[in-house]
C-alpha cells in the first residue's frame, strides 16, 4: 500500500509523521491534568493543525474520558450565525454525553430550555454549570477558529466563549486550530475583548529534521530506496512542508509502481503534480493577501525593504514560511517556492502593492535600455553589446543562469526577456558603459555620470532584500530621497514609464 495514501485529508493513526515535541506540549496543557486548559494551535494552510489536534486529543479520547473529560470536535465554518453555532455546541455535547450514559434528567432538561429559543445565553450557561455540577467537562476543539471573524462581529460571541473556558463554574475548556493569531481574528470581527489571553499558543511550522527522517524511511520501509541526492530534489521542491512532501511522496511511489522500477525519478514525480503544487503556492499566496502578510514576504525575500517590522520576519518565521540563510539573508521554505514568488514579484499584481513608484522607475529603465539598444543593434543586442564588454557579458551570464534555471523550473511561465533578471546596479551599469553613454544614453538622461552615480547607488540599495547582519536597511530620509530621484528619471523617461 502507498504510506502516502489519501494525502491531503486529516492524518490521523500510524500515518502521523513526528512532531513530537508539539505533540508533548499539547498533551502536558490538555491530557495531563485534572481540568485541561485552553489552548490554540496555530500554523499557515495545510501544515497539519487539524491532524496535530487529532493525534494530541481525540485520539486520547479513552484517557480524557476514564477521568471525565470529553472531548467534541466542531468545524466553526460550517456555521453563519452566532446562535446556531451556540446551539450546535450543546446539541453535540447532549449527544456524545448520551452515547457514554453521562447525560441526566437535569442536564437533558437544561438543553431543551437552552434550544428552546434562539437567544438562549442563560440557559446555556446553565447547561455546562450543571455539567461540571454532575463531574463531567466538556473539551471543545473548534476546527478553522479563523471563520470566527465573519461569525462573530462585536465583542458578544467572543466574551461568552471567554466566560464559559474561563471561569471555574462551567465543565469547559478550549482548543483552537487557525492562520491568524486570535486576537488578529478579533480585531477583524470589530472585537476589543481578551479573549485571546486565554489560550496557551503552540505554532506549528515545518517539520523538522528528525521528521523528515520518518518521512523518508517510509519509502524504504515498502522496499523503495532513496538516495541522499533524492532527498535533496524532493527538498528543493517541497522543504519541510507535511502537505507537500505527503503529495511528492505518493507520485513518487506511484509512479514506481506503474512503471515496475525500484529507482525514484523526484522530477519526473514533480512534473506529474506540478499543476497541484501552484495551485497551493496560488492558495497560500491569496491567503497571504488577504492576511495582508504577502507584502513583508516579498519585501524581505526581494527588496525593497519599505515598512518591515523585526516581528514581521519573527512571525513568517514562526510560521515556516521563511528562514535565514548563512549570509544572513531569507529565503521561503523550498527553493521552489521561493522561485515562483520571484517570477511572480515582477507582475504588475504583485509589484503595485509594494511600492508602485519604485516599481515603475525599474521597468523604465529597462525599457529604455531595450528600446534604445535593440534601435542600434537590431534584436540581437545583448549578445552585441557583451563583444569587448566583458563587465557586461558578466552581468548577462549571471541573467542567463537565472532565466535557464526559471525555464527549467517553470516552463513556459518563465520570462523570456533577459533583461527582467537584471537588478538595478546592472541597469545603470550598461547606461553609464563609456561608449554607450556619450552617443546614446547621454542625449536621453543629461547630465554626467557622477550625477547619476549618487543615484545608482541609493537606488541599488533600495533594491536589497532584508538581511538581518547587514546595516543597510533605508532611513526614513532616504526614502523621501529616493521618491525624489523616481520622479526624475521618470520624468526624464517619460515616454518609456506608461
Amino acid at each position: 500500500m502507498n504510506p502516502f495514501a489519501n494525502y491531503g485529508r486529516i492524518v490521523h493513526g500510524d500515518r502521523f509523521i513526528g512532531r513530537e515535541t508539539i505533540v508533548n506540549n499539547i498533551e502536558n496543557r490538555i491530557i495531563h491534568l485534572d481540568n485541561p486548559g485552553n489552548l490554540v494551535i496555530i500554523g499557515m494552510h495545510r501544515i497539519g493543525k487539524s491532524s496535530l489536534a487529532r493525534k494530541a486529543i481525540i485520539e486520547q479520547k479513552d484517557n480524557l474520558t476514564m477521568k471525565g473529560v470529553l472531548p467534541i470536535w466542531m468545524g466553526v465554518a460550517s456555521y453563519d450565525l452566532p446562535s446556531d453555532f451556540f446551539h450546535a455546541l450543546v446539541k453535540r455535547c447532549v449527544r456524545e454525553m448520551t452515547r457514554l450514559d453521562w447525560l441526566s434528567d437535569t442536564v437533558q432538561d437544561l438543553a431543551d430550555y437552552a434550544l428552546a429559543t434562539e437567544d438562549s445565553w442563560n440557559e446555556i450557561k446553565d447547561f455546562f454549570t450543571e455539567v461540571k455540577e454532575i463531574g463531567y467537562q466538556m473539551l471543545l476543539i473548534f476546527d478553522e477558529f479563523d471563520h470566527a471573524r465573519h461569525l462573530f462581529k462585536g465583542n458578544t460571541a467572543f466574551q461568552r466563549l471567554r466566560e464559559l473556558a474561563d471561569y471555574p463554574d462551567y465543565g469547559f475548556s478550549l482548543v483552537l486550530t487557525s492562520r491568524r493569531n486570535i486576537r488578529d481574528i478579533e480585531r477583524l470581527a470589530g472585537s476589543t475583548s481578551p479573549f485571546h489571553n486565554i489560550f496557551q499558543v503552540q505554532r506549528l511550522g515545518m517539520f523538522n529534521d528528525d521528521d523528515l527522517d520518518i518521512y523518508f524511511s517510509r519509502f524504504s520501509d515498502i522496499g523503495l530506496p532513496i538516495s541522499d541526492e533524492d532527498k535533496k530534489r524532493v527538498l528543493f521542491y517541497c522543504g519541510a512542508h507535511p502537505y507537500l512532501l505527503e503529495m511528492l511522496g505518493w507520485e513518487i511511489v506511484e509512479r514506481s509502481r506503474q512503471n515496475h522500477e525500484q529507482e525514484i525519478d523526484v522530477d519526473k514525480a514533480a512534473d506529474n503534480i506540478l499543476q497541484s503544487i501552484f495551485d497551493h503556492y496560488d492558495d497560500m499566496i491569496r491567503l497571504l493577501q488577504e492576511e495582508e502578510t504577502l507584502n513583508k514576504l516579498i519585501q524581505i525575500l526581494f527588496g525593497p525593504v519599505i515598512d518591515v517590522k523585526p516581528t514581521d520576519v519573527t512571525e513568517l518565521t514562526n510560521y515556516g514560511l521563511i528562514k535565514q540563510n548563512d549570509n544572513g539573508t531569507y529565503s521561503a521554505y523550498s527553493e521552489h517556492f521561493h522561485d515562483y514568488l520571484k517570477l511572480h514579484e515582477r507582475s504588475t499584481e504583485f509589484s503595485e502593492e509594494i511600492w508602485p513608484i519604485w516599481k515603475r522607475t525599474e521597468k523604465a529603465l529597462r525599457e529604455v535600455i531595450t528600446i534604445t539598444m535593440s534601435g542600434v543593434y537590431g534584436d540581437d543586442w545583448i549578445t552585441e553589446l557583451e563583444k569587448g564588454r566583458s563587465n557586461l557579458k558578466k552581468i548577462f551570464d549571471v541573467c542567463r543562469e537565472a532565466q535557464q534555471k526559471e525555464e527549467k523550473t517553470f516552463s513556459d511561465r518563465a520570462s523570456k526577456n533577459l533583461v527582467d533578471f537584471t537588478y538595478p546596479a546592472d541597469l545603470f551599469t550598461i547606461i553609464f558603459t563609456k561608449d554607450l553613454w556619450k552617443d546614446y544614453f547621454l542625449p536621453i538622461f543629461g547630465h554626467n555620470p557622477n550625477y547619476w552615480e549618487q543615484r545608482k547607488q541609493l537606488l541599488s540599495k533600495c533594491r536589497n532584500p532584508l538581511a538581518h547582519n547587514r546595516g543597510e536597511t533605508l532611513k526614513p530620509h532616504e526614502f523621501k530621497t529616493i521618491e525624489a530621484y523616481c520622479e526624475e528619471i521618470l520624468t526624464v523617461l517619460s515616454d518609456y514609464s506608461e
